[in-house]
């Protein structure tokens, strides 16, 4: 009982450090990126795979689709600070970045080229170009250029080289910068292992190629694989969408993490293999289920070896899980369905015992377990309810430090996240 508890609270994506054995960067490696480029995406068995096996009508379709906003703001002040680069900021505390009808416009910066300081403002226009393919096309370029008694203006100015120079020095930067935080977490990557560019000199377009294949290692069991499924921009800044899985889920306004119970379903299933626990018996409704009123369920056969007789039962324990404040949450049991004991139906008594017990397992479990306390604090509100605080590397450990929850939805086979970075 106490495994599958911590399954399915990692499955939720909140304390996944503590239960994959504080999981970081510093373990990937090249070979982990061909690895999960080979891998198949994982898959649940379906009531034809597993005889007898009825099946939670909700059970979605492994699924996984995280978008992640990068504002302007931040972008601009990243760019500011890269190192080595012929480009700077003009007015630090205006914008580098910004969308100008539909395009986004580069400007406020100081370029150094060939000795002449050049003030370019640049029209860019970024698309998707397919699965972990993107491009950024220059559309104008105007140019003002600060000359005095040192410096000579050129018969004319050579756009083509200013474009490769800016766009070199840009890439260089990025990826500079990015291999500096790789060696700093201890990371055994280079950023050109993730993040390849290509500069066509004639049609003035950047072409950037992704490998997003080092998420996978990072939640372990729960994906194999994972793409950049699109790419977009509005007056605030882009947006990278990651997905896995072939399934569609509708985007909700403020959510940036939708994930499917049959997704999580497939994660608990591979940890409780070989326990007391069994996830999906023969002839029984089992699994996870996210369900249309906001709770979840989860349900199977528990081989009850400290009761007298050991007896099998069969089980379903109704979960109401709400984010009430910044990486807090809320966790109350509040049903459990005993349904047969000793294969046969049992008093009242008995009843009430064995949900009683079952109620204090999950609570005590969240309260006390070490692997927990690594990434939460956790109290008891009341025999059924627990409160849960989140500490600030507990959601994708090393992968986005700092990330805050301060939404949780349940629907109908799906549950959304909303976080800030």
């Amino acid at each position: 009982m106490k495994k599958i508890i911590l399954t399915l609270i990692a499955s939720l994506g909140l304390t996944a450090s503590g239960y994959a054995g504080d999981f970081g960067l510093e373990s990937l490696s090249v070979a982990d990126l061909k690895a999960s480029q080979e891998n198949l995406a994982l898959g649940v068995p379906t009531p034809e795979d597993i005889e007898g096996v009825n099946k939670s009508p909700n059970l979605a379709s492994p699924f996984l689709d995280l978008t992640i906003k990068l504002p302007f703001a931040s972008l601009s002040s990243r760019l500011a600070e890269l190192p080595g680069v012929k480009v700077q900021p003009i007015n630090p505390g205006a914008p580098i970045l910004f969308k100008q009808a539909d395009h986004i416009a580069f400007s406020n910066v100081a370029v150094n080229y060939n000795g002449i300081e050049v003030e370019p403002t640049i029209l860019i226009k970024p698309a998707f170009e397919g699965l972990n393919k993107l491009s950024i096309k220059v559309m104008r370029v105007e140019a003002d250029i600060a000359f005095g008694p040192a410096k000579a203006l050129p018969a004319e100015l050579d756009k083509d080289g200013l474009m490769e120079m800016v766009m070199t020095s840009l890439t260089t930067g990025m990826l500079q910068s990015m291999d500096e935080a790789f060696a700093k977490n201890k990371v055994n990557l280079r950023a050109k292992d993730v993040l390849v560019f290509a500069y066509d000199r004639r049609s003035w377009t950047l072409r950037a190629t992704v490998n997003p294949n080092f998420i996978a290692p990072l939640m372990p069991g729960l994906i194999s694989n994972v793409s950049l499924s699109n790419f977009s921009f509005d007056a605030e800044g882009f947006a990278l969408s990651v997905k896995t899985g072939s399934a569609n889920a509708a985007q909700l306004a403020g959510y940036n993490l939708t994930l499917s119970d049959g997704l999580l379903d497939n994660f608990i299933n591979q940890f409780t293999q070989g326990t007391d626990f069994t996830f999906h018996p023969q002839g029984k409704e089992g699994g996870l289920k996210f369900r249309a009123d906001g709770r979840l369920e989860i349900a199977g056969k528990i081989y009850a070896r400290d009761v007298f007789g050991k007896p099998n039962v069969y089980f379903k324990a109704t979960i109401l899980a709400e984010c009430v404040g910044p990486n807090t949450l809320r966790v109350k049991v509040e049903r459990v369905d005993v349904d047969k004991a000793y294969g046969i139906g049992i008093p009242g008594f008995l009843n009430n015992w064995i949900q009683g017990k079952v109620i204090r397992s999950i609570t005590e479990t969240l309260v006390s377990n070490p692997a927990m306390a690594k990434v939460m604090t956790a109290s008891k509100l009341d025999d059924k309810t627990v409160r849960i605080v989140l500490k600030s590397s507990a959601f994708m450990p090393s992968f986005a430090k700092g990330a805050v929850i301060q939404r949780l939805k349940i629907a109908n086979g799906l549950l959304y996240l909303g976080f800030d970075l």
